[in-house]
């Protein structure tokens, strides 16, 4: 095996195949990036069973390849390297059987190889069950959802982001039962689909697609999902179990409905938290008065208590009310809006409400309030 190629065009696929590298020393083949050198490209692979990343580098004047052949190398050192050395161009060589040469200007190193027999052959197959969803949508949904997720394994399926793609739609959910998260967007054509997929793999993807232009293409199978963006294959496992029924969930009637500057509320909301975000609970109270000034308010038996006034933008209807939630709960949501002002739809004190924004389509939060005394 010998070939060169230029360091930012390796370092920038390493970045991307490397997020599968296993850190678990059960299976420390696993802990390698399988480099597989062709005539015409090279493929770089990583896996660590949850979600398998391939990169696939086509020859030209940043590739040249010289000499064919497979080696798994460990992926942590070897993405050190390329970050390290400051040489425009990297040659490859295995130098004996289990020896690679990393040169590179008046840089020599000697990486010892895994063992290329025990490395797990990975399919990243095609599927018939596809859609093609522009890169924007899919970080939309990522970043509007995912945060809503369970981190108990408890209930697995929680853990995960349920995507429905039925009637020409892509609807995706997460909760932990405490919360929901919602965003769903309107299609051409979908299958009819229905996928849990881990929560925290989606979250790897979205480090990765970066380029808005680009499409990327799904293929959905009975245990896995693959996601094609351009030279990259992404593939995660699927979450088996049935994900519950949430659409019963959200409230349509409501006692009144608040919009706030966005900014304005979450300032508001981390200052009156301030003495209950070390705490679990994190609970803080909302207080609609007879002037229709929000009050948000937080005590702490043993530091003090925080009142802040907040006069919102409008109020349909202004009723007296006081309700409890969790502070860190309401921010996670809001932050997950791009739109500049938010509306809070209530039900009552001890039911749950629905975030809206006026810009963010199709897309809302839920948070089930709390009680306290």
């Amino acid at each position: 095996m010998k070939f060169s190629i230029k360091r930012s065009l390796l370092l920038s696929n390493l970045v991307h195949v490397t997020r599968a590298v296993s850190t678990k020393p059960q299976m420390p083949i696993l802990t390698g990036v399988k480099i597989e050198v062709n005539q015409k490209y090279i493929t770089l692979t990583s896996s660590n069973g949850e979600i398998s990343i391939q990169a696939k580098i086509q020859t030209s004047s940043d590739l040249v390849i010289l000499e064919q052949g497979v080696v798994v190398l460990p992926g942590k050192y070897l993405l050190e390297i390329i970050r390290k050395v400051d040489a425009e161009m990297i040659y490859f060589i295995r130098f004996e059987e289990n020896v690679v040469k990393i040169l590179a200007d008046r840089s020599n190193f000697s990486l010892n190889t895994l063992d290329t027999d025990a490395y797990p052959l990975i399919s990243f197959n095609n599927n018939d069950h596809m859609v093609v969803l522009d890169v924007l949508n899919l970080k939309q949904i990522i970043k509007k959802t995912t945060f809503a997720a369970s981190l108990s394994e408890a209930r697995m399926v929680l853990t995960g982001v349920n995507l429905d793609l039925t009637d020409n739609k892509l609807l995706a959910v997460a909760t932990d039962s405490f919360r929901l998260a919602q965003k769903f967007i309107v299609m051409d054509k979908t299958p009819n689909i229905k996928v849990v997929i881990p929560s925290h793999n989606l979250d790897e993807l979205n480090k990765i697609i970066e380029d808005i232009e680009e499409n990327v293409e799904i293929h959905f199978s009975k245990t896995k999902v693959l996601f094609k963006y351009k030279n990259i294959l992404f593939q995660t496992r699927l979450i088996e179990g049935v994900f519950p029924n949430t659409s019963s969930l959200i409230p349509t009637n409501f006692l009144t409905e608040i919009t706030f500057h966005k900014q304005e509320i979450i300032a508001a909301i981390e200052r009156a938290s301030l003495f209950t975000s070390g705490e679990a609970t994190n609970i803080i109270k909302l207080t609609l008065n007879e002037k229709g000034i929000v009050e948000i308010y937080s005590t702490h038996n043993e530091i003090g208590a925080v009142l802040e006034e907040v006069h919102p933008i409008k109020c349909s209807s202004i009723i007296p009310f006081q309700i409890a939630f969790s502070a860190k709960f309401f921010l996670e949501a809001i932050r997950a809006f791009d739109s500049p002002e938010i509306t809070v739809h209530f039900t009552g004190e001890i039911k749950p409400f629905i975030i809206t924004g006026e810009y963010d389509v199709n897309h809302l939060q839920l948070i089930l309030p709390v009680r306290v005394a």
